[in-house]
């Protein structure tokens, strides 16, 4: 009985001193929907290994509402369907639109640097998003 207290005790032991799993980044081989990410010179994920954040998809929709103000100023402006020439047009209007939806129509491509975040067992990785460097 006391052998099997230490091997569980063990256990719990083991399981506390796991190293975080910390966020890292691949590269795309394949864009989805049958992506390949290189992890490194070994690694390569691919769908069932990957949980993608839906922002990043092709053809993702988002909901969303605006309100700003609009002001310009423009000269030389053409002509009315009578004839009258219109030489400065001058806008200054607050606006509002609801229920407008927007439609993303770009993705990752091959080559693409991505963020993702292993879970603990490194079998499933979260997509988070492109990544950018400024070097």
């Amino acid at each position: 009985m006391a052998d099997d207290l230490t091997e569980l005790a063990s256990l719990f032991k083991e399981r506390e001193n796991k190293p975080p799993s910390s966020i890292t980044t691949g590269i795309v081989i394949s864009p989805p929907p049958n992506a390949k990410i290189r992890l490194n010179d070994v690694v390569i994920l691919n769908n069932s290994h990957l949980v993608w954040s839906s922002h990043m998809l092709k053809e993702y929709q988002r909901e969303l509402e605006l309100e700003g103000e609009i002001k310009f100023t423009d000269s030389n402006c053409g002509s009315t369907s009578d004839g009258a020439t219109v030489t400065t047009l001058n806008v200054d209007t607050n606006f509002e639109a609801k229920n407008v939806k927007m439609t993303t129509k770009d993705t990752i491509k091959e080559g693409d640097e991505i963020i993702i975040m292993p879970v603990s067992d490194n079998e499933l990785y979260y997509v988070i998003d492109k990544a950018v460097r400024f070097e």
